[in-house]
C-alpha cells in the first residue's frame, strides 16, 4: 500500500453502483473501501482528504469474479473519531466516512440486525428507519443477502450479492454523502463450504476465518462468532473464544454477535446448533461476564430473562434477537426463558454511554418495541 500526492485529470465516468465500507482491523484508525466495476474504468486508486485539507491517493488491488472487478483499498494510520472525504479514481463524486472514537466520551450509536435481504420491500423500508438514527456503524448478523437461498427466482449467488450491495449503497449513505461502514458475520444462507471463495472475494477478512474480535478503543469489544456455517462451534473456535473473553475482562462493554440462536424464539430448542451454543459458548459468556448476546435466525423479536446455567438468574446473560431486518415474520413461542417476544420485523439500536448502554428494539415504522439498560460490569 502506498500514498502520494494526487495529480489526476477529471473525466466523466459512469456512476459506481456498488460501494461499501467495512472494518477488518482497528475501527478507530482504519477503513476498508470496496467497489465494483465491470471494466477497469476507475483503476484501484482512491483519494482521501485529510483533516489538514490535503488530498492524498491510495492504491489498492482487485480480484475478478465473473464479469465483475471487485476493488479494495485498505486505509490505515487514520485519526480516531475523524471525518474523511474520499473519491474513487476519476469519479468526481465525493463521499465521506468517519473513524470510530478511541475513547467513549460522547454517546456512540450502532445498529445490529440479521435476516436482512429476503423480502426486499421490507428491507428497503427498514433501512430508511435505520438511516434516520444515524448510526456510526452497523453489524450485519447473518442471512444477509440470502444468496444461497433455494428460491427459484434467484439465479446465482453473485447476482444476489450484487443486488443487495447496490441497494445498500443507495440506502445506507446519508444526504451529505457519509457512507455507514459495517461489520458482518454470515449465516447459513450466505456461505457454505462450496461457496466460500465468492464470499471472501466480496468481503474483507484478515484471513479465511469468520470469527474474530473487534475492539473499539478501550470501551467496547464485539465477539463476532460463526455458528457452524464455515467453522465448527466446538473445538478451535471455542478455545479461541475463551482466550479472547479472558483477555478482555477489563473492557466495560462486551457483546457477542452471531446468527443462529442459543435460545430460539421460533425454531426447535433442541436443534443441534442451539444446543451446541448453550453447551460450548454460554458457560463462557457467564464465566467472563459478557454484557449481552445478540442472536438472530428466528425472524421473531425476543429478549430473554437473564440466564445462567440454563436457568433464570439475575446474574445471567440476556439474549436478544431482532425480528428480521428484511424478512417475513414468524410467531414466537411461549417459552420459559422469554421475557419479551413479538411477531414483528425490527433492528437493535445500541447506544453506549460512559455510565450505561441502552439497547432499543425499533420496528419498521420507527416505533420502539422494547428497551433494556445494561451497565458496565466492574470486572
Amino acid at each position: 500500500m502506498w500514498r502520494c500526492l494526487l495529480l489526476l485529470p477529471w473525466v466523466l465516468c459512469a456512476e459506481i453502483s456498488v460501494l461499501y465500507l467495512s472494518w477488518y482491523d482497528d475501527p478507530t484508525t482504519t477503513m476498508t473501501v470496496q467497489w465494483h466495476t465491470i471494466a477497469d474504468e476507475y483503476g484501484d486508486e482512491i483519494s482521501i482528504q485529510y483533516p489538514n485539507g490535503e488530498w492524498l491517493s491510495w492504491q489498492g488491488e482487485h480480484v475478478q469474479v465473473a464479469a465483475f472487478l471487485i476493488h479494495k483499498v485498505s486505509l490505515v494510520d487514520l485519526e480516531p473519531d475523524t471525518e474523511y472525504s474520499f473519491r474513487i479514481g476519476h469519479d468526481p463524486q465525493i463521499y465521506r466516512f468517519s473513524t470510530a472514537p478511541k475513547t467513549l466520551e460522547d454517546p456512540l450509536r450502532f445498529v445490529v440486525g440479521g435476516d436482512i435481504y429476503d423480502n426486499i420491500k421490507l428491507f428497503r423500508r427498514m433501512s430508511q428507519t435505520v438511516l434516520e438514527h444515524n448510526p456510526r456503524f452497523i453489524v450485519l448478523s447473518g442471512d444477509i443477502a440470502f444468496s444461497l437461498s433455494p428460491h427459484p427466482f434467484r439465479t446465482s449467488a453473485m447476482k444476489r450479492w450484487i443486488s443487495f450491495l447496490k441497494d445498500w449503497k443507495h440506502l445506507m449513505i446519508s444526504k451529505n454523502g457519509t457512507v455507514i461502514p459495517f461489520l458482518m458475520i454470515p449465516g447459513p444462507h450466505d456461505i457454505a463450504p462450496d461457496h466460500y471463495e465468492l464470499f471472501f472475494s466480496l468481503f474483507a477478512f484478515p484471513k479465511k476465518q469468520l470469527y474474530r474480535t473487534v475492539n473499539f478503543g478501550n470501551y467496547l469489544t464485539l465477539f463476532l462468532l460463526d455458528t457452524g456455517n464455515f467453522q465448527p462451534i466446538e473445538g478451535c473456535q471455542t478455545l479461541w473464544l475463551e482466550k479472547e473473553l479472558s483477555s478482555h475482562t477489563h473492557v466495560p462493554y462486551s457483546f457477542a454477535v452471531y446468527h443462529e440462536s442459543a435460545y430460539p424464539s421460533h425454531g426447535p430448542y433442541y436443534d443441534i446448533i442451539p444446543k451446541k451454543i448453550r453447551t460450548y459458548w454460554a458457560p463462557l459468556f457467564e464465566k467472563y461476564r459478557l454484557i449481552a448476546a445478540f442472536e438472530h435466525h428466528n425472524h421473531a423479536f425476543k429478549r430473554t430473562y437473564p440466564i445462567k446455567a440454563n436457568q433464570i438468574d439475575p446474574d445471567g446473560i440476556v439474549y436478544i434477537s431482532n425480528g428480521g431486518w428484511g424478512s417475513n415474520y414468524h410467531t414466537a413461542k411461549d417459552l420459559w426463558y422469554l421475557e419479551k417476544k413479538q411477531r414483528k420485523g425490527s433492528v437493535l439500536l445500541v447506544e453506549l454511554h460512559p455510565q450505561k448502554a441502552l439497547v432499543e428494539t425499533i420496528d419498521l415504522l420507527n416505533q420502539s418495541m422494547d428497551q433494556v439498560t445494561f451497565y458496565p460490569i466492574k470486572k
